[in-house]
C-alpha cells in the first residue's frame, strides 16, 4: 500500500474542508494542524556517538520526522537501561508511551548514559555531582550539558527547544538535566525519580531491601567495552527451578533458608555495587554525596514537573523529597501524584487497578493527554496553554483529584491516637502505664505477601494488599479505632512515636496504616472479581526503621536491653480520606520478609557481615503511651 506524503494529505484535507464549509463561518485551519499527525513510520533514525568533554563517547539514537519542511523540538531520555533497538536501520514499535507526541512531531533522542550498554566510560550508581566541587571533573551534570550542547549545534530542523523526561533512574537523570541549566533545555518531567539508594530502592532507612537481590547484578556488574548485548549474569539457575518458564523457588522459603546477607555471596560476590553497600551500612559521607535531594536545592532555568504515584513501592521517597528540595528555589515547580505504582502513569489501562483496589477509568490516558502532552507542547512549541496548577494530587480514599497550593500544608490540624493495651486506637491514653508484647523470631519472620510465588522484585500490588492474612500471627500487634462518624482526610506526614523496649540490643520497627472497610459494605460496580471487601484491611502506608538508627542514621547505637525507649518511625506523606463507617487500623511488627532483610537483633556493628549464628529471637514491648499523630485537612 502506498503511503500518502504529508503534503499530499494536507492539500486533500484542506480542499475538502474548503468545499464543505463554503458559505459558512469556519474555524481557522493551518498547515501545521493537518501535517502534524505523524506515525512511527514517518520518522528516520540516526545513531551518533556524542563526545563528552573528557573524550568519552555516549551512544545516542535520534529519531527525526522525515518531513523536513518545518522545525521540531527535542524530547530526550538519558538512561542506564539501554536505548535499544540498536542499528541504524532499526526502529522501535513505538517511539513514545504517549502517542500524541509521535503524532505531533518531535525529535526523539535516547542516550545510553556513561558506562552503560553502548556508551564508553565508567558507570557509578547515583553518581555524585563531582563537577560542583571540581570544575575539571565529569559527572552526569556535565554529560547532560555536553549532550544538549551537541544537539544545539548539530541537529537539523531543530527549533532550539529541548525537553527531557524519564521514569525511575531516568527520572533522576531528568532532574540532573535540569540541574545542568543548559539554556536550550526548556522543560523537564521527572517521573518517579530516584534520589538516594540509602533511603529508597536498595535500602530503606538503613534496612536492606532483600527483594532486590535477584536483580542486583544488573546494577553492579562492570563491562569492559561498549555493547548492545546484556553483559551481567542474573544467576537464573539459582532462582528458578524452570528457567524457560520462569518458575522460581517458593519465595519466602528461598530467602528464609539463607536469611543472613552473608549467605548470598554465590549470587553477589563479584558485584561492585553490593560491595559498596556492605562497606557503608550507615549514612556516611559516601551516601551523603550520592543523595540527590541534597543537590536539588538550586535555581533551575527549565520548567520542572515531578510526577509519581502514591503506590510507588520503589521511589515515593524520591518523588516527594525531590519536589520539596527543588521548590525551595524554584517556586514555579509543579507536582503530580496520582494513584499509580512505579511507572504506571505511562500505561494506557482503561480501568486502573492495583491489586484488588480500583482507582478509576483512563487515569493515565487523561494525564498523558491533558497534562503531559500539553506541558511539552506549550514549553517546547509555544502551543496551547501550560497546565496551570502547582500541585495536583489524587485522594486515595475518595479517588478524586484535587489541586493544592502547598503540600504538606503549613497550617494543619492534627489528630493524636494512642495504641492501647486492649488493641484499640483511641484519642486519649486510657491507662497510666501498660504495654503489649510479642516475640520477634528472625527464623520465622512476618511475610509481607500472602502469595509465595517467586518474584524478581516486589510485586507492586503489595502496597494496597489486604492484611487479613496476618490476623493469626502473634508477632503482629493490631490496633483498631471505632468506626468513623464522618469522613476524615489525612494530608501530609504522619508521626509515629513508638515507646518500645527489647530484651536484646537491636530491633526493626515497622508501622503499617490500614483502612478497614465496613463489615456490611455493599458491593460496588468495579470491585475486583472474587474479592470479599467486607472487613477488608487495605494497606495505606507503611514506615520502617532499624532501631539502631533511631537517633541518627550516621551514628548508630544499641538499645539498652528492656529499657523503655522512644523510637520515631518515619512514614512518608499520605493524601487519603478515610470514609465514614470505615475504621483506622495500625499494626506494629519487626519484619516484612523478604521485602527487607531481617535484623539479627543481637547488635552487630555491620549487619551485612552478620552470620546465622548472630540471629536470635527477642521479646519486644510496645507501651500504651505510643501514639500516631495524623495530619488532618
Amino acid at each position: 500500500m502506498q503511503r500518502i506524503k504529508p503534503t499530499t494529505l494536507f492539500l486533500g484535507l484542506l480542499g475538502f474542508f474548503l468545499l464543505s464549509s463554503c458559505g459558512s463561518e469556519t474555524a481557522e485551519i493551518t498547515k501545521e494542524d493537518v501535517i502534524n499527525h505523524f506515525e512511527t513510520s514517518d520518522y528516520e533514525k540516526q545513531e551518533i556517538n556524542i563526545e563528552m568533554r573528557d573524550g568519552a563517547l555516549l551512544h545516542t539514537s535520534i529519531y527525526s520526522p522525515s518531513d523536513k519542511t518545518q522545525e521540531y523540538p527535542v524530547i530526550i531520555r538519558r538512561s542506564p537501561y539501554s536505548c535499544s533497538p540498536y542499528g541504524p536501520d532499526t526502529i522501535p514499535a513505538s517511539l513514545s508511551h504517549n502517542p500524541k507526541f509521535v503524532e505531533s512531531g518531535y525529535i526523539f533522542v535516547f542516550q545510553d548514559v556513561r558506562g552503560r550498554w553502548n556508551s564508553e566510560g565508567h558507570f557509578e550508581n547515583t553518581k555524585p555531582p563531582y563537577s560542583l566541587w571540581d570544575s575539571t571533573a565529569t559527572d552526569e551534570i556535565t554529560d547532560s550539558y555536553d549532550t544538549f550542547e551537541w544537539l544545539k549545534n548539530n541537529l537539523e530542523n531543530f527549533n532550539g527547544n529541548i525537553g527531557q523526561f524519564g521514569n525511575s533512574y531516568p527520572g533522576m537523570q531528568t532532574l540532573i538535566g535540569a540541574r545542568a541549566n543548559h539554556p536550550n533545555l526548556k522543560a523537564v518531567m521527572a517521573m518517579a525519580p530516584v534520589t538516594s539508594f540509602y533511603f529508597e530502592d536498595f535500602s530503606r532507612y538503613g534496612i536492606f531491601a532483600a527483594n532486590y537481590i535477584p536483580v542486583l547484578n544488573a546494577f553492579g556488574t562492570n563491562k569492559t567495552e561498549p555493547t548492545t548485548e546484556s553483559w551481567y549474569d542474573m544467576k537464573d539457575s539459582i532462582f528458578y527451578t524452570d528457567i524457560e518458564n520462569k518458575v522460581g523457588h517458593p519465595y519466602y522459603e528461598f530467602f528464609q533458608e539463607r536469611l543472613a546477607l552473608t549467605e548470598f555471596e554465590d549470587i553477589l560476590g563479584d558485584n561492585y555495587f553490593w560491595k559498596n553497600i556492605k562497606a557503608h551500612p550507615n549514612y556516611d559521607e559516601y551516601h551523603e554525596k550520592r543523595n540527590w535531594v541534597n543537590h536539588m536545592d538550586a535555581e533551575m532555568t527549565a520548567q520542572v514537573m515531578v510526577v509519581g504515584g502514591w503506590n510507588d513501592e520503589q521511589n515515593l521517597y524520591g518523588i516527594l523529597n525531590s519536589y520539596k528540595s527543588i521548590s525551595k528555589k524554584n517556586p514555579n515547580a509543579q507536582l503530580v501524584v496520582g494513584p499509580w505504582s512505579h511507572g504506571h502513569n505511562k500505561k494506557r489501562d482503561s480501568l486502573y487497578y492495583l491489586g484488588d483496589i480500583y482507582y478509576g477509568e483512563d487515569l493515565s490516558k487523561i494525564f498523558q493527554e491533558t497534562i503531559e502532552y500539553e506541558y511539552f507542547e506549550y514549553h517546547l512549541k509555544n502551543r496551547g496553554e501550560a497546565p496551570d496548577f502547582k500541585i495536583r494530587m489524587f485522594d486515595m480514599g475518595l479517588k478524586t483529584w484535587n489541586e493544592l497550593e502547598e503540600f504538606p500544608a503549613t497550617s494543619e490540624t492534627t489528630k493524636t491516637m494512642y495504641l492501647q493495651v486492649d488493641g484499640s486506637l483511641t484519642e486519649s491514653q486510657e491507662h497510666q502505664e501498660g504495654w503489649r508484647e510479642y516475640v520477634s523470631d528472625p527464623f520465622n519472620p512476618v511475610p509481607y505477601l500472602e502469595s509465595n510465588e517467586f518474584a524478581r522484585m516486589a510485586p507492586k500490588s503489595y502496597m494496597t494488599a489486604d492484611q487479613r492474612f496476618l490476623s493469626e500471627r502473634e508477632d503482629v500487634l493490631t490496633y483498631t479505632s471505632e468506626a468513623l462518624t464522618e469522613d476524615l482526610r489525612m494530608s501530609g506526614n504522619i508521626e509515629a512515636i513508638i515507646n518500645f523496649s527489647t530484651e536484646l540490643e537491636d530491633a526493626d520497627l515497622y508501622v503499617k496504616l490500614m483502612d478497614v472497610y465496613p463489615e456490611d459494605r455493599t458491593p460496588e460496580e468495579n470491585d475486583a472479581e472474587g474479592i470479599n471487601f467486607q472487613g477488608y484491611q487495605q494497606m495505606v502506608r507503611q514506615g520502617y526503621i532499624r532501631g539502631r538508627f533511631r537517633d541518627s542514621f550516621s551514628d548508630p547505637k544499641p538499645f539498652n536491653p528492656v529499657e523503655k525507649t522512644e523510637v520515631r518511625v518515619p512514614l512518608l506523606e499520605v493524601y487519603y480520606t478515610f470514609k465514614k463507617d470505615h475504621k483506622i487500623m495500625v499494626q506494629i511488627q519487626s519484619s516484612m520478609f523478604p521485602l527487607f532483610g531481617v535484623n539479627p537483633q543481637n547488635y552487630v556493628d555491620n549487619v551485612y557481615e552478620a552470620t546465622k549464628s548472630d540471629f536470635k529471637a527477642s521479646k519486644h514491648k510496645v507501651f500504651n503511651d505510643s501514639k500516631l499523630i495524623f495530619p488532618i485537612k
